[in-house]
């Protein structure tokens, strides 16, 4: 039996959980899949970056179990003390391989000192969200963090996993920028793709009645109730969400609007409150109801309350590379969705018509579906069993996880890495061997902070350009010649 490590983002979804993401959701999707398979599993769960605390009265590891599988989360909040808990237990495990799940996960994972096998899965496009954060910041500066931690987990892992057809394309030209694409590794099946997959707590709702845990209490029980579920990310369009709801809710003076979730601490803390601000100064404020972060049990029961799922994307790339979790578990409950046309699971919704699906950016046909919702209830129920059935064939964890499962039953490294054993076995991984001159280049930006060194070459040249400079130059040339 292999025994794998596995490292993945949390807090792992439970009843008393209240900030869950996407990411928590994904590293729970490829642990359980792994454990009911029998694979001989240690999880280790990072906490939320940029929410991240350690607690002096804990162990550097805490354990905790969650459905018969024991697993440990990180008490740590800077990097290095992470990396140094994550290489004790790499030492102490003894696996057969790594797998990081999520982006922050895996570039910690590649760093290790190993030459182990390593699955790096990329959940969503860095570099796409890494403009969405530029675009919402003003400042391109951010690129370059982004960058850094795409680049090291490039480099250094055997395989790959990405949650769309095209991030696999984009991540392919990725590979090609830092040297992986070369002789050794032509024919190479470096990347599969991971549908975010659909998580079984909403699979297993009831969907024969309302809970009424939300319906009678939190809005109207006779509203029609739309949900936003989860944060409010770079990737969203606020004032387009916005201007489509105020229209509606005008025309339909049952519909209320529920929001779960909201800004996300250390990432993006402006988005919501945009938001907020443009549905109270419709004058809305009344027939909306912000929940904020709320308990995974409610949660659950909120869904089996409400009418209609939302996603309004921005036009933005990462909204072509990327995935909606949010989309595929409202589905798997049942509750009817609409969203904008722009990830491949919005097109996969319209084109299966799972649900409603609009044109990114088209605020008034945004408007017009959720009225024509709002009037057809027949119509809506009807798409909602249709996705949840869709979802449970095609989206449940053990068919989005078979290039997974397949990998670690024998788990390889790249040809590329290979060779670096093969030439450099003294190492303590393939991290600081390149193979090719481009590969090289990409290990040298690596190394090296290279906007420190241009910061350092820039103030050099304003030194030399000052007078008392020149005046210090002439004066040693001048004793130089006595």
């Amino acid at each position: 039996m292999k025994r794998i490590l596995v490292v993945g983002t949390g807090p792992l979804f439970g009843p008393d959980v209240t900030f869950f993401s996407g990411q928590a959701h994904r590293t729970w999707h490829f642990a359980r899949v792994l454990h009911d398979a029998g694979i001989d599993l240690d999880l280790v769960v990072l906490q939320v970056e940029g929410d991240a605390r350690k607690d002096p009265s804990q162990p550097s590891l805490i354990r905790a179990e969650r459905e018969g599988l024991l697993y440990h989360t990180v008490n740590a909040a800077n990097p290095e003390e992470i990396k140094q808990i994550l290489a004790s237990r790499l030492s102490e495990s003894n696996p057969d391989a790594i797998v990081g799940v999520n982006v922050n996960a895996s570039y910690l994972a590649c760093q290790l000192p190993t030459w182990l096998p390593i699955w790096a899965d990329l959940y969503g496009h860095l570099m796409g969200e890494a403009q969405a954060k530029c675009l919402r910041e003003g400042d391109d500066r951010l690129l370059a963090h982004f960058w850094q931690r795409q680049r090291i987990i490039l480099r250094r892992a055997d395989r790959f996993s990405t949650v769309s057809l095209r991030q696999k394309y984009a991540t392919l030209g990725e590979l090609g920028c830092v040297g992986r694409l070369n002789r050794l590794t032509a024919g190479y099946r470096f990347i599969d793709v991971i549908p975010s997959a659909a998580s079984e707590e909403y699979l297993n709702l009831p969907t024969d009645q309302h809970s009424n845990e939300s319906r009678g209490k939190v809005f109207p029980r006779d509203a029609f109730a739309v949900l936003w579920s989860g944060g409010f990310n770079t990737w969203t369009d606020p004032m387009g969400l916005a201007a489509a709801l105020s229209l509606a809710m005008e025309q339909v003076p049952g519909m209320h609007l529920v929001v779960t979730g909201g800004e996300i601490r250390g990432h993006d803390e402006k988005t919501f409150s945009e938001f907020k601000d443009k549905m109270t100064q419709a004058g809305l404020a009344d027939r909306c109801h912000f929940l904020g972060w709320i308990e995974g049990s409610r949660l659950l029961a909120l869904y089996r309350d409400v009418d209609l799922g939302l996603n309004f994307d921005a036009l933005i790339y990462e909204s072509v590379f990327g995935a909606r979790t949010r989309l595929t578990n409202m589905m798997a409950a049942g509750l009817p969705v609409l969203t904008t046309i722009s990830t491949e699971i919005s097109e996969i919704v319209e084109r299966h018509q799972l649900g409603f699906a609009v044109p990114a950016g088209d605020v008034n046909a945004y408007s017009d579906c959720l009225v024509r919702a709002a009037k057809n209830s027949i119509e809506c129920k009807r798409r909602g069993r249709r996705a949840r059935e869709f979802v449970r064939k095609y989206f449940s964890y053990e068919e989005t996880a078979r290039p997974l499962l397949e990998w670690v039953e024998s788990p390889q490294t790249a040809p590329d890495n290979s060779e670096k054993k093969r030439l450099f076995p003294h190492h303590a991984s393939p991290r600081t061997i390149p193979l090719n001159p481009v590969e090289e280049e990409a290990m040298w930006l690596e190394m090296h902070d290279v906007h420190q060194l241009a910061l350092e070459a820039h103030n050099y040249r304003m030194i030399q350009r000052h007078p008392l400079y020149r005046l210090w130059k002439r004066l040693k040339k001048m004793v130089g010649r006595d």
